[in-house]
């Protein structure tokens, strides 16, 4: 709940509770397009919507209006928020991706926060899911919610690295976020915006929007666990909390907690224990995915919860927690993303352990829940030894957690972390080595079997094949597949021909 409550003398000069006419969740946004011949868009995302379905549309908006930003009180409790500056101006911008004919839409709009732990909007909820959004006929929403991408925008959206030109011009010069704490209510209205509860809509023909569920992923998964617990409203029908462990700062003055920071109220506490998690009593649903290179750190730090009537927590062995596609550019015909790193990569996006099949299926599960009611699968939590490390089987692939056919019947040993190829990093990215091992750490390494393991562990092909039919089969049955993904699964196991061409039996 937001308070505005009576402080002391000291804290009014402070901390303001603002005019009669506060900014609001609800309050309208202004639209416009973007200026036409000033610069290229820069849309985040690997999957290109032309390749998912030439039946979508991309389009870009302006957002401008006034928000909020709020502080805890000095002792911090999740939900008790005080105003620290009202209408603060913003301009942001959002792209929509929409089937064209409205005929196809099916009532549900997926909001993502763009992540910006790069410095820049990347869009790792779509890059996993964007062939489901489709095929179900959704609508996509991406939504520039930092200070950091803000700048990368208005300067012209430098590439990486800095030696390639810029793209941008100035199509974003007006834009500007001059506190990350303000996106919070920022968001909420553009909800209201996307949901016909405001005077001006950002999409040209008429949709009836029935759903609306917001989504981000590590550091901006951090953002829906504050946004979901402390800023819910009534326009939101639910929440999926991707790859991250617990909730983003409220703002981001000093943390109090720093030997450096200012006295309070110029520091913002950050919240604790239990109140730093996602409040799984809401009125609408929250679905928490944790891959395993995220699992150990979120188990230390206490992020495991039990499951509510409307909260649930899946944690999903073998993947890793970059969500990139393979044959991502990092200089354009010489070097990719994954030619960076020391081992093959294991992405959600591309696998070998598929955990978009996962992702996509937790989506499905969530629109039936808020449609008709039906109940959410529980997940099993991953096995964790005493000193916080994951136990892992005889072929070195972790245990517990929902596991997927490529781990239950394993061609390799799949892992949730990789580094950075140092010793063949050009000279001229040294630059950017830091971002580059980020990645790397965080992509997930596959260690393939050799044939003799492979011979001892199956008969035949047609004996792995059956296998991997029945493992998917199953975890179809437990509700963490959707039919498409097994038929998905099982075709790619026919075509691995593990044995060799003439195989073994």
């Amino acid at each position: 709940m937001i308070m505005r409550p009576v402080l002391p003398c000291l804290l009014l000069l402070l901390l303001s509770a603002g005019p009669a006419f506060a900014a609001g969740p609800a309050d309208p946004v202004s639209v416009s397009r973007p200026p036409e011949g000033q610069g290229e868009i820069f849309s985040p995302g690997f999957r290109v919507i032309a390749d998912v379905d030439p039946g979508y549309v991309e389009e870009e908006f302006l957002i401008g209006g006034a928000a909020t930003n709020y502080t805890y009180a000095e002792t911090p409790v999740r939900g008790e928020l005080l105003v620290l500056e009202d209408d603060v101006p913003y301009t942001t911008r959002i792209i929509v991706r929409r089937p064209a004919d409205p005929n196809r839409f099916h009532g549900t709009v997926v909001v993502e926060w763009w992540n910006s732990t790069a410095g820049f909007d990347t869009a790792p909820v779509w890059d996993p899911s964007a062939e489901f959004f489709a095929q179900e006929g959704w609508i996509y929403v991406g939504v520039t919610n930092s200070s950091d991408s803000i700048e990368h925008l208005i300067t012209g959206c430098s590439a990486l690295p800095p030696i390639l030109p810029s793209t941008c011009g100035t199509r974003y010069a007006g834009l500007s976020i001059p506190e990350n704490g303000i996106a919070f209510e920022m968001v909420s209205q553009i909800a209201h915006l996307l949901k016909g509860q405001s005077p001006d809509r950002p999409i040209p023909l008429e949709y009836d929007v029935r759903r609306i569920y917001h989504a981000g992923n590590s550091q901006q998964g951090g953002s829906i666990v504050t946004y979901a617990s402390n800023f819910h409203v009534p326009v939101n029908d639910g929440y999926f909390v991707q790859a991250a462990s617990s909730a983003r700062p409220i703002n981001f003055r000093p943390d109090c907690a720093s030997a450096t920071a200012p006295a309070y109220p110029a520091c913002t506490p950050r919240l604790q224990g239990a109140d730093a998690l996602v409040d799984t009593n809401l009125p609408v649903p929250v679905l928490h995915s944790l891959t395993e290179t995220d699992v150990p750190r979120g188990v230390a730090r206490g992020v495991r919860q039990p499951d509510t009537s409307t909260y649930r927590l899946y944690e999903m062995a073998g993947v890793a927690h970059v969500t990139v596609h393979e044959g991502v550019d990092v200089i354009p015909g010489l070097l990719t993303l994954e030619q960076t790193c020391l081992n093959p990569m294991n992405t959600s996006a591309d696998g070998p352990v598929f955990g978009s099949y996962l992702l996509n299926a937790m989506w499905a599960k969530l629109d039936v829940h808020v449609t008709f009611g039906w109940p959410l699968p529980h997940g099993e939590p991953m096995e964790i030894d005493a000193v916080g490390d994951l136990v892992r089987d005889q072929h070195g692939n972790a245990k517990g957690g929902i596991r997927l056919p490529a781990v239950d019947v394993p061609i390799a040993m799949y892992t949730g972390t990789n580094e950075l190829d140092v010793a063949n990093l050009p000279q001229f990215l040294q630059g950017v080595a830091n971002l580059l091992n980020l990645f790397c750490v965080l992509a997930g390494s596959t260690f393939d079997f050799d044939q003799a393991k492979l011979a001892t562990l199956y008969q035949n092909n047609d004996g792995y094949v059956r296998r991997v039919r029945t493992a998917a089969n199953d975890l179809k049955d437990e509700g963490f597949l959707l039919r498409r993904a097994v038929n998905r699964i099982v075709a790619d196991a026919e075509a691995a021909d593990i044995m060799g061409e003439d195989g073994c039996g």
